[in-house]
C-alpha cells in the first residue's frame, strides 16, 4: 500500500506551498498514476480500492512524500 508523508508534500490547503512558481498545477504524482487513484484536493488523496500499487507515483513525486508502507 502506498502512503503519503504530508510533512514532505508540497500539496497543502488545495495549492502548491513549494515556492516553484509551477502555477498551483504541480506535476508529479498525480499525473503520473496509470488509474488515476490519486487526486488533488486541500490534500494529496489516495483512493486505495483502485491504487495498483505500482509505485510509479513514488518515483514522481519530486518531495519523496510518496512511499511503500
Amino acid at each position: 500500500m502506498i502512503k503519503i508523508d504530508y510533512e514532505k508534500c508540497c500539496w497543502k490547503d488545495g495549492k502548491c506551498i513549494t515556492g516553484c512558481n509551477c502555477g498551483e498545477a504541480c506535476t508529479g504524482c498525480v499525473e503520473a498514476c496509470p488509474v488515476q487513484a490519486i487526486t488533488r484536493k486541500d490534500k494529496i488523496e489516495i483512493d486505495h480500492s483502485i491504487c495498483l500499487n505500482c509505485g510509479v507515483c513514488i518515483n514522481a513525486c519530486k518531495r519523496g512524500a510518496l512511499s511503500f508502507e
